[in-house]
């Protein structure tokens, strides 16, 4: 288990804080290259449930835009073939 956490788990821990300030959530959401589309599906749900506080507007459209991008991301990259797994290899190869 590592010392400390790294970059991306503490952006976003403060993107999905409640009592954070709207603009350090957004700034965090921004600084994600890649966020963990569980992440941003939290985010976008959250809004539409009643029984905890309302995610910001601002925050909302940048987890949405996030999403977005990310979806289209995983549909562009090419599918890898499945790997057989045949009796004659193995992993050294002999």
């Amino acid at each position: 288990m590592p010392k400390f956490m790294r970059p991306e788990t503490a952006l976003a821990r403060l993107a999905e804080d409640d009592e954070a300030p709207v603009s350090a959530r957004v700034q965090a959401l921004k600084q994600l290259a890649h966020p963990p589309l569980c992440l941003l599906r939290r985010l976008l749900h959250r809004s539409r449930t009643a029984d905890r506080t309302p995610v910001p507007s601002k925050v909302l459209a940048v987890a949405a835009l996030k999403y977005a991008h990310e979806v289209a991301l995983r549909k562009a990259r090419p599918v890898r073939p499945k790997r057989a797994d045949n009796d004659q290899t193995n992993s050294l190869g002999i």
